[in-house]
């Protein structure tokens, strides 16, 4: 990828200019000047060692030999000569990156910034970083319904029209169809890809179409949590309203045992929601509104990620 110039928060790859917030300018400028030892030690050249078989094409079959890995086994043949054959693939150069991003109201809140602007920032910096790789990277953004969607494309005209689509967006719409979005995105990539999943996973019904996801794609869940989630601020009564539907309701939240029932129903929520990761066999990491989020990435993308 050609290094552009990141004086200012104006970005410019082939005439094409990009504003970028001071906060993912600075990660921008950071991986700039690290050069190919950063896309090295964060993203770049490990996410291909993450993304097992994404890379590989069916080309054969040959007889199986006693050592050959039986989750290469073509069952389909198996099945019709009762012989077993192993399937041969050959590696391809390009990699597909899809990523989808909530934009539903409840990524609205958040502290010391929304849920929302994490995901853009952590969406923004993913397809860079794939950009220098020279790989397809697309969008596909959702929020009751799916749009605005690019198509997988390469080139550093069509990565930073991207990040200027993802700047753009804006949380709306009355609910979450997460499953929905799964769904769409598994009807709209035809080779396998690497899926990254940016939501705080406030839906219903989607554990199902991740694992139909994820049994095509390799799929990374980042979930986005805000410290309120877990933890209520001891402020009297308050009234507390449905990001989402709307509604509310007067909750008493110096009463120490509320509090705790309110704090144990998001604990199981968010171990339900880590077990749904668990049972699709999608790698799931957190995003959380404050702090750094480059720690929870290398956890998902990095070397430590690539050993386990």
């Amino acid at each position: 990828m050609r290094s552009c110039a990141t004086s200012s928060p104006r970005f410019r790859c082939r005439d094409v200019p990009v504003r970028l917030p001071p906060a993912l300018l600075k990660q921008v400028r950071t991986l700039a000047l690290r050069g190919r030892r950063a896309t090295d030690t964060l993203l770049g050249g490990e996410i291909r060692s993450v993304f097992r078989g994404t890379g590989m094409e069916f080309t054969d079959v040959r007889p199986y030999t006693e050592g050959d890995d039986l989750r290469h086994l073509d069952w389909n043949l198996l099945a019709r000569t009762g012989h077993p054959y192993i399937k041969l693939y050959t590696e391809t150069r390009e990699l597909t990156l899809l990523l989808m991003v909530d934009r539903s109201r409840s990524t609205a809140v958040g502290d010391p910034e929304p849920k929302s602007a994490r995901a853009v920032e952590v969406a923004a910096l993913l397809a860079l970083v794939a950009a220098q790789q020279q790989d397809r990277v697309g969008l596909l953004a959702f929020a009751d319904r799916v749009g605005p969607v690019i198509p997988p494309g390469r080139g550093q005209r069509h990565v930073f029209g991207l990040v200027q689509a993802l700047f753009a967006l804006e949380p709306a719409g009355p609910a979450t169809d997460l499953a929905g979005a799964l769904r769409t995105a598994g009807a709209m990539l035809k080779r396998r890809a690497l899926v990254v999943v940016l939501s705080d996973f406030l839906a219903q019904g989607w554990e199902v179409p991740l694992k139909g996801l994820a049994a095509r794609h390799e799929v990374t869940a980042i979930a986005l949590e805000d410290r309120r989630d877990s933890a209520l601020p001891d402020g009297g009564w308050v009234t507390l309203a449905g990001a989402e539907q709307g509604g509310t309701v007067l909750f008493d939240s110096g009463d120490v045992l509320a509090r705790r029932r309110a704090e144990a129903a998001a604990k199981r929520m968010r171990y339900q929601r880590d077990a749904a990761f668990a049972a699709a066999g999608v790698r799931g990491v957190v995003v959380r509104t404050e702090g750094d989020y480059m720690t929870a990435l290398r956890a998902a993308f990095g070397r430590t990620s690539r050993r386990r």
